[in-house]
């Protein structure tokens, strides 16, 4: 009887205990460095590493406190946020208590991983750069703590980086992060100023960092470590805005990365040309029609050029031709310039072309191929600037939905079958709001643009002033429901957008967030809406359509199309934080068909 007692104990602690006792709690070590470059990755020399850019940029004004703070709640904030109370913060600490946090440093970065009160569970403030110093405190942390943070100089004393290399191979089994606190002094010139390697080490990959907050190939975000980290220990939330890492396989990290810098580096330099050459156009029209009270072909030719520009991007996009960079510009002013010249020289419909290919291209891209979108200047998503990884920009959208405009009206002004004019319009500003949906073009707020256009458009291709407002009120609510039947689209997806996220936050933390996030937004769009180029551009549009107001009210389709892009354009600018990019773009377009037409006229 006792033998029976003896086995069936012997036999429930073989079957329920081992489970708790012979698994080994993960151990999580982050390594903040004073700054990383590609050069120091590759003297490293990892066996098994997984490497990305990383943006580290947080709301201004910038702190190295504000960085560590961002990333331990997993959002963008500036230090004096942080001590607002209508703002529920979730602190790495408190989130991961049950596991413990520890610190080794003489600095102030435990903050990355601290608790609301900012303290670590234990902490360690010296640092001896000696290997076996850093071993006995590592292995007496984390034999109390399951993540530990570093704080480890690497520049000024070679020898540091030889003792780091020996430290990550010596814990190469544990979750390790190497996350910079600043752009290395060698990488950092007027351009760059937030863009960064930073290293994620799980002892079993080798490739580049992604994750669903960029869907980039070598691109993560601030909010993502936090995500990761939450992600590791089992703490994800829905609401969370950054996402766990994903590792997508490469032989030669490295170099991949070294490209990816080096060609967005390039796209970063060919957009900032272009739309500065694009504000240029509109100023000096602005200032050609005030001074000579008409438009001259010289003029026009340059204005026409700069949309040919835009469309040749596009096209450019599918083939990578930017990773040369003289090469690319070299082929995006001569090409522009010959189709330009071609088309205004055959007496074509120059506004039809370019809009109709540049609506298709757009289109076709972002639904088939959105990495031609991406490798174009005008779809570039400035990773530099760090506000947008992918989906399409505030500056595509404009093109988009202007294009659109001018297409469906250049297309339909010889149609006299009023219900075929209502089909085309009915396909394209459907098509406007598929594209920018949350599957394909992700840009929330182009939706809701693209919405409204679709709403003002039904209403004047169904509607007449006849019509009641119950008529009108419904299509109002065919608005709203598109509107959610896109919002339910991306719930149901497995990775929800920042949107749903945002949604998830007002839900726990109450209308406060929702205030927080508009104040931003509006301080945002007031900074860039009065500072040059921007400011100059738009009073330059005002003035031009000013001065062609007579000729647009004189001609019925003008006419319409003018306060379509008008309205549409409106709601761009007031919804977006860059919303004045939008504004710019598509007023760009509006000029353009009203010079072009009249022109046409005057010949």
């Amino acid at each position: 009887m006792i033998r029976k007692t003896i086995n069936f104990i012997l036999i429930f602690l073989i079957i329920l205990i081992p489970s708790k006792i012979s698994s080994e709690p993960m151990k999580s070590i982050f390594i903040l460095v004073d700054e990383l470059k590609i050069e120091t990755i590759e003297e490293l020399d990892l066996e098994k590493s997984n490497i990305g850019l990383i943006n580290l940029k947080t709301r201004p004004p910038y702190s190295e406190e504000g960085l560590y703070l961002s990333v331990n709640i997993g959002r963008k904030l500036s230090l004096r946020d942080f001590g607002k109370t209508n703002l529920n913060l979730e602190y790495l600490g408190d989130v991961l208590r049950s596991e413990k946090t520890s610190y080794i440093g003489n600095g102030n970065g435990g903050l990355l991983i601290s608790n609301k009160d900012r303290k670590t569970d234990y902490e360690e403030n010296s640092l001896d750069y000696d290997l076996d110093w850093l071993k006995s405190k590592t292995d007496k942390l984390l034999n109390k703590s399951n993540i530990l943070l570093l704080e480890y100089n690497i520049e000024g004393e070679k020898n540091n980086i030889e003792i780091l290399k020996e430290y990550l191979n010596y814990y190469s089994n544990k979750k390790i992060i190497i996350l910079p606190k600043k752009v290395a002094a060698g990488d950092k010139y007027f351009l760059n100023k937030y863009l960064a390697p930073i290293i994620y080490i799980d002892g079993e990959n080798n490739g580049l960092l992604t994750s669903n907050s960029t869907k980039r190939e070598g691109f993560v975000a601030i909010e993502d470590i936090s995500a990761q980290v939450k992600n590791t220990y089992g703490y994800t939330k829905k609401s969370d805005i950054g996402k766990p890492f994903k590792i997508l396989e490469a032989e030669d990290a490295i170099t991949e990365i070294n490209k990816l810098y080096k060609t967005n580096m390039n796209l970063l330099i060919s957009a900032y040309l272009f739309q500065g050459m694009t504000y240029l156009s509109i100023i000096i029209l602005c200032i050609g029609i005030m001074k000579f009270n008409k438009i001259s072909n010289r003029l026009y030719f340059f204005y026409s050029f700069i949309s040919t520009n835009v469309l040749i991007s596009l096209i450019l996009g599918l083939f990578e031709s930017h990773q040369n960079i003289v090469v690319y510009l070299i082929i995006s002013m001569v090409l522009p310039y010959i189709i330009t010249k071609l088309i205004i020289k055959k007496k074509l419909d120059f506004v039809k072309i370019i809009s109709g290919l540049t609506y298709v291209s757009i289109v076709l891209g972002i639904i088939i191929y959105p990495k031609m979108i991406y490798n174009s200047y005008i779809g570039f998503n400035n990773l530099v600037y760090g506000a947008r990884y992918y989906g399409l920009n505030n500056g595509i959208m404009g093109v988009l939905l202007a294009s659109s405009i001018l297409f469906f009206f250049n297309i339909t002004k010889n149609i006299e079958n009023l219900n075929l004019k209502r089909i085309i319009g009915v396909i394209i500003f459907t098509l406007n709001m598929i594209t920018l949906s949350t599957h394909f073009g992700a840009n929330t707020g182009g939706f809701i643009t693209s919405v409204s256009l679709f709403g003002f458009m039904i209403y004047m291709l169904f509607l007449s002033r006849k019509d009641g407002i119950k008529k009108i009120i419904m299509f109002l609510l065919i608005g709203l429901l598109i509107f959610g039947v896109n919002m339910i689209f991306d719930i149901l997806n497995e990775d929800n957008t920042h949107a749903i996220s945002f949604f998830y936050r007002i839900k726990e933390n109450g209308v406060s967030e929702f205030i927080s996030l508009v104040l931003f937004k509006a301080k945002e769009l007031i900074k860039l809406t009065l500072i040059p180029p921007f400011s100059f551009s738009i009073i330059a549009e005002i003035i031009i359509l000013r001065r062609l107001y007579k000729y647009i009210m004189s001609k019925d389709i003008l006419k319409k199309e003018a306060v379509v892009v008008l309205f549409t354009s409106t709601i761009g600018f007031l919804i977006n934080d860059t919303g004045v990019i939008t504004f710019l773009y598509m007023n760009y377009y509006l000029i353009l068909d009203i010079i072009s037409r009249k022109l046409e006229l005057e010949h």
